[in-house]
């Protein structure tokens, strides 16, 4: 059923003539009459809502689009988008296209109904960000998620440099044997650590003797261990893309009687909770969710509210990352 002027000024009690002031911006978007009214609008799905009314005089609706996977990071990442957008007065909806038969199809669907949008996509390739671009013809889009090139205005967390701290922390330790545990490769971000790990091994003149192809689990951790500890392979320093499989790894070891760090130190990423209470506490990345959420959404505000030109080249901007040192790597 089409909602029209007659079944919001029914709802509200105001008449037709004022609710079709209001939604044409002719009354203060501040007065009592015209937020009642702009509210009904907004919740009875009128359909001229959002082209009839300024985002400086209602509320903004934001989707953050995912491909949800089964990782305690991502609780993380919903509920800093969610605290946010409520201090920014924004109105958040989670949507996860991971499996949807046409993602180009489902993102026009959802546009009708939100503001911008939010993508989180990391196993997007530059051709299919290339074609959301086209498709959505200067439709508000912040992407968090690294890509080989920015397509959009990205916010995301500066992954190479993690494998570089994590490195340095080994090596300052004196460490000379290392590994790496890697989460799937088609995900930018994990080669990006990987990448920042292995260069800086190699650049003081040592090697990766040990790289592990993992899968972000707790499961492909433990099978990490099982894999390094058939090989007999001891003191050597390992650098695991997430918490989840450093975590995976520490269980496995510790069940096979191995110490943690003398025979297998370990840096996790993603500073998780189970790294703060599994014992023993894990040394990782520390990444700044908060930080993320305030600035792609404080960036995506101002796109819809036409304070940025979307004409412009796309611009990446790295949140800094840091190591928090535990007890795995000592």
């Amino acid at each position: 059923m089409t909602i029209g002027l007659k079944d919001i000024s029914k709802t509200t009690g105001y008449a037709i003539s004022t609710v079709s002031r209001v939604l044409t911006n002719k009354i203060s978007g501040s007065s009592v009459s015209a937020k009642e009214i702009l509210r009904v609008a907004r919740e009875m799905g009128y359909g001229k809502y959002r082209s009839a009314v300024s985002p400086e005089n209602r509320i903004i609706d934001i989707a953050l689009i995912t491909q949800h996977f089964s990782e305690e990071f991502y609780a993380y990442l919903y509920s800093s988008f969610d605290e946010i957008s409520i201090k920014r007065n924004c109105s958040l909806t989670i949507h996860s296209v991971r499996h949807v038969k046409s993602l180009l199809d489902e993102l026009l669907f959802l546009s009708k109904n939100h503001d911008g949008f939010i993508l989180f996509l990391p196993t997007l390739d530059p051709f299919s960000y290339n074609k959301i671009n086209e498709t959505m013809n200067n439709y508000p889009i912040v992407s968090i998620a690294p890509s080989f090139e920015a397509i959009f205005d990205t916010f995301t967390f500066d992954s190479y440099q993690g494998g570089v701290l994590a490195a340095r922390a080994f090596m300052e330790k004196g460490y000379e044997k290392f590994g790496i545990i890697r989460g799937p490769i088609k995900k930018w971000e994990a080669a990006l650590r990987r990448n920042g790990f292995r260069d800086t091994i190699e650049n003081e003149g040592y090697k990766v003797i040990w790289d592990y192809k993992g899968d972000y689990s707790f499961e492909s951790g433990e099978k990490a261990f099982h894999n390094i500890y058939k090989k007999r392979s001891k003191n050597i320093a390992i650098f695991a893309s997430n918490d989840q499989m450093a975590v995976g790894f520490i269980h496995a070891a510790l069940e096979n009687n191995q110490q943690i760090p003398k025979d297998y130190a370990i840096i996790g990423y993603d500073n998780i909770l189970f790294s703060k209470i599994f014992f023993p506490k894990l040394t990782t990345i520390d990444t700044d969710v908060d930080q993320l959420a305030e600035e792609a959404i404080d960036h995506l505000i101002r796109m819809i509210k036409n304070e940025v030109n979307l004409d412009r080249s796309a611009r990446k901007t790295l949140i800094p990352v840091k190591l928090i040192k535990r007890d795995t790597h000592k």
